[in-house]
């Protein structure tokens, strides 16, 4: 392992905001979208908030050696929130301090506001942001990839799914699976609310239509409770690797229930932030695949649940969620150090706008990546380009 001393010099934020580009959730179920405004919009039966717009914010560590690196949060609304925080408060907290690790800066973080209740949200935001932009300062400091930080020996071979089918009709999405099946891919996930006949409907259209080694299906919370115990059953019925999300996320006795019931294996994890948050759901477990965030827990709290997840015999395959070059690139060098039973998300969309700010090593290829050999998270930000979409 490298030396993983530091100090931090500067921290820099950047919230960016892509208003002439397509929106994230491009024309899906367009017919059925409800909005809520320039910004923000409430798909109809869907009671999470999504942005119209591809926004994030992105974090430059200076290190006192001269060493720089980039971070950034998984954070679609309200970004520059974080940004503030980053630069308002955590900087002058942890400005000049020596660090040996950068778990101890993680630690420290958490403990000063550990006590007023700042155990989730923006806080816990901007200390992933930070977190992964010293994982690549300390890389590309010692001159390797990140991975290596992470593990002794990480994976160089990382398969993935295709994270949604975002096309307006399910002809256009079968459509486009059969395209991504040709260049190698294993696996998609469906997004779908908590009406089981539609969903069910949808997943045997799509099969009918296409061999896909590993379908899975993401309900985002919105199974009613009492109609889970058949969610788990009907998608487990049609092969699902896995369900993913069936319940409210707080629910964990709800969760736990569930397992006793045959079915899909039942995943989730990209809500949690901490390891103090996860240990319950681990002991006994209430899940039976985890996706941990790393643009919520940072890569160092990551490691933390991971082990717990090990410890408690469940996988670990971490969450894609909402973000650019270097979020994306510092959830697959999570994965390379994750276990290789589960294939990787993939989010495509926001891959291939992550070139707008910059350049990676990350290139997708044959159902999958390749760890690269670059120093660091593997990206290389273009500051003009974060200067001409930041603080719109």
């Amino acid at each position: 392992m490298a030396a993983n001393d530091f100090s931090i010099a500067g921290l820099t934020a950047f919230h960016v905001a892509f208003p002439e580009e397509p929106s994230y959730w491009e024309d899906y179920r367009s017919s059925s979208g409800s909005a809520a405004g320039a910004r923000f919009e409430f798909r109809h039966g869907w009671r999470t908030v999504y942005p119209r717009r591809v926004e994030s914010v992105i974090v430059r560590v200076d290190l006192a050696d001269g060493s720089r690196g980039w971070g950034e949060a998984n954070c679609p609304i309200g970004p520059e929130v974080a940004a503030l925080v980053v630069e308002s408060l955590v900087l002058p907290m942890v400005g000049g301090r020596e660090f040996g690790h950068p778990a101890e800066l993680w630690d420290f973080l958490y403990d000063a506001q550990r006590g007023r209740g700042y155990a989730a949200g923006y806080w816990l935001d901007a200390m992933a942001a930070v977190d992964i932009a010293l994982y690549d300062a300390l890389g590309r400091r010692e001159e390797v990839p990140v991975a290596a930080l992470l593990c002794e020996t990480p994976r160089r071979e990382i398969p993935v799914y295709l994270s949604g089918l975002r096309q307006a009709t399910p002809g256009d999405r079968l459509e486009t699976l059969r395209a991504w099946l040709d260049t190698g891919l294993r696996g998609v996930k469906l997004f779908f609310d908590g009406d089981l006949d539609a969903g069910t409907a949808e997943v045997e259209f799509l099969q009918a239509g296409a061999e896909v080694e590993q379908w899975m299906v993401d309900t985002l919370w919105m199974v009613a409770p009492d109609r889970a115990a058949e969610a788990r059953r009907r998608y487990g019925d049609l092969g699902c690797r896995w369900l993913e999300c069936p319940l409210e996320p707080e629910d964990l006795d709800g969760h736990r229930d569930l397992l006793r019931h045959p079915g899909a294996p039942i995943a989730l994890g990209e809500h949690f932030r901490t390891h103090w948050q996860t240990r319950a759901w681990f002991d006994p477990p209430a899940l039976e695949v985890f996706q941990p965030d790393v643009g919520r827990t940072g890569l160092s709290d990551g490691l933390r649940q991971r082990d717990q997840a090990a410890a408690a015999g469940v996988p670990t395959t971490p969450h894609m969620g909402s973000g650019l070059g270097p979020f994306q690139a510092a959830t697959l060098h999570f994965a390379a150090a994750c276990t290789d039973a589960c294939l990787q998300e993939f989010q495509a969309g926001l891959a291939e706008r992550a070139s707008l700010l910059g350049a990676t090593a990350w290139e997708y290829a044959d159902g999958g990546f390749r760890l690269p050999d670059a120093p660091g998270l593997g990206v290389e930000m273009d500051e003009a380009a974060l200067l001409r979409h930041a603080g719109r």
